[in-house]
């Protein structure tokens, strides 16, 4: 592993040897697409898209999200720029390998392309997942391997859902909405139990809300609300605009509840605030979109 990090920091001094500040602020705002642009872009393919794809993209986020986090922790590896000083200037948090933003980006948009079966899509998806795993190596915040190991857990999470996601979706359908939900607050757990095994990143646990709040409302959702799906331009926009402001103020202001000091009420909080933000984003604003006669009738 030490000769792959060596041969990888020489390939970043290499590529930042040619850095320029056009490309550095072109790059700075791609590899941002494969972080807090999830929040904006996750909601418009659940809420303005398609409802049933969007939520399978998101379910399938935050799986990745959970065996990142997990792969992160157990290997510990550190980042490029802490290993040469020459490497920067940008700086991120955490581990390494594998890389988040490479890996999640890979999932959402490849499940968006294979949803959509259009060939511009699909060039336009690979290009995106192409320049988001290159801006890491670019900005120096993540060694090449990284970017490889996160698009190949990306491909293997893919595969399995167009391989079983129906077959999953079809079995968890008889099952009732009781134990759909169940099933959802066990998997949020596992995210838990990563944490407590391999206790170094907390967002597991946050992780783990979203999961929650987000698989159960999908549950909620099919089976007493009706799914926003389809609909005229100005609807899906203003479906968008509704769901968005009350996500974006929930963010702001319960992050302000979150104490500094990480007991058991931290992690508590933490859960329950994403949790709350996961049943918006699937249940939350789709009985919103109802009520306002923003959903079309089937």
């Amino acid at each position: 592993m030490q000769a792959v990090m060596a041969w990888g920091i020489d390939v970043i001094l290499w590529i930042q040897s040619m850095r320029i500040p056009v490309t550095d602020a072109f790059f700075r705002a791609v590899t941002q697409l494969g972080g807090i642009g999830h929040l904006w872009i996750v909601p418009a393919l659940v809420w303005s898209l398609s409802y049933r794809m969007g939520a399978r993209v998101l379910i399938a986020m935050l799986v990745s999200a959970g065996i990142n986090f997990g792969l992160k922790d157990l290997f510990a590896q550190p980042r490029p720029f802490e290993l040469e000083p020459r490497i920067g200037p940008d700086r991120e948090l955490g581990y390494g390998i594998p890389s988040g933003h490479a890996q999640h980006t890979a999932v959402q948009w490849a499940l968006v392309a294979a949803w959509a079966k259009r060939p511009w899509l699909t060039g336009a998806a690979a290009l995106l997942i192409f320049l988001i795993g290159f801006s890491r190596i670019y900005l120096g915040v993540h060694f090449p391997s990284d970017v490889l190991a996160g698009w190949g857990i990306a491909a293997a999470l893919v595969w399995l859902q167009l391989r079983y996601g129906a077959e999953l979706e079809a079995a968890l359908a008889k099952l009732g909405t009781p134990r759909q939900i169940a099933l959802a607050g066990a998997g949020s757990l596992l995210f838990v139990l990563i944490y407590l095994l391999l206790p170094k990143t907390t967002w597991l646990v946050g992780t783990g809300g979203l999961f929650f709040g987000a698989a159960g409302g999908v549950a909620l959702c099919l089976r007493w609300l009706r799914p926003p799906e389809r609909g005229a331009g100005w609807q899906r926009l203003l479906r968008y605009v509704v769901g968005m402001v009350p996500l974006l103020l929930w963010a702001r202001v319960a992050g302000g509840w979150v104490p500094e000091v990480h007991n058991t009420a931290y992690f508590a909080i933490i859960y329950a605030n994403c949790a709350v933000a996961g049943f918006w984003i699937t249940a939350g604003a789709p009985a919103a979109f109802q009520a306002l006669r923003l959903t079309p009738a089937p």
